[in-house]
């Protein structure tokens, strides 16, 4: 693992400015097996954010180390097609460990179906590696801000009819269709999910007990038929939320 600390506005290293300001540091995890991949991703991310703390690795193991290691790192940008990784495997044993942290995928295939499976596993997003530097930027930070990233010509691909095999989870709300109902607290506590609080800022900023909010939560994927955060976002958008 190498970490890669930046800071092109001063002179102090991110920790040290830090410190002396008492300002917290952005922690984002790349994961990939190429190193000119993650040398340009850490040098196009201290572009995202100076005081940044950029932890790599390059295999499934370094993933699930670096996981552990900092359990409270701000995003994670992952490589599916690494060494010692198969499908989707890997990214849900990471969201399994680690539900709260923000997944954004990367990869060489970028057909509408890879989309819809790292979306139905939890991935905060998906960017191919043919993405333009200004566009892959904007991606990271709309994941960064709570949001879902899906480029938009995959999503119109999504939307153009009906694959071979199972169809995705999350289906646009037909013409004339009923939106789905839910109740005023389970709407604010949608509004949290989708800037990407975790359930213990969920409970401080309603007052809530964690069980209640996992209540909440649990009935809002049912309203949805969704088994995760992403699949709730995306199936509450096509429904007509206002939580972009």
């Amino acid at each position: 693992m190498v970490g890669v600390k930046g800071n092109r506005a001063s002179r102090l290293c991110p920790a040290t400015a830090a410190a002396q300001y008492n300002l917290p540091i952005m922690k984002i995890i790349l994961v990939d097996d190429h190193a000119l991949i993650t040398e340009a991703l850490s040098a196009l991310l201290i572009d995202v954010d100076a005081d940044v703390a950029i932890y790599t690795g390059h295999n499934a193991d370094d993933a699930l180390r670096l996981v552990g290691e900092h359990p409270d790192a701000d995003l994670m940008l992952l490589d599916l097609g690494m060494p010692g990784a198969t499908g989707t495997s890997l990214l849900e044993a990471i969201i399994e460990r680690e539900p709260d942290l923000k997944v954004l995928v990367l990869s060489g295939v970028d057909d509408q179906r890879s989309v819809m499976r790292v979306l139905q596993a939890g991935a905060a997003g998906f960017v191919p590696k043919s993405m333009a530097t200004d566009t892959l930027v904007a991606a990271i930070r709309f994941v960064l801000s709570g949001g879902v990233y899906i480029p938009s010509d995959l999503l119109d691909t999504a939307r153009l009819g009906p694959l071979s095999g199972p169809p995705p989870r999350v289906q646009e709300l037909p013409p004339g269709g009923t939106r789905v109902a839910l109740t005023e607290r389970q709407e604010q506590v949608l509004q949290l999910l989708a800037r990407g609080a975790p359930i213990k800022v969920i409970c401080r900023e309603l007052n809530l007990s964690e069980g209640t909010v996992k209540t909440h939560v649990t009935a809002i994927y049912r309203a949805f038929d969704a088994s995760n955060r992403t699949e709730a976002l995306l199936a509450a958008r096509r429904n007509g939320y206002d939580i972009s």
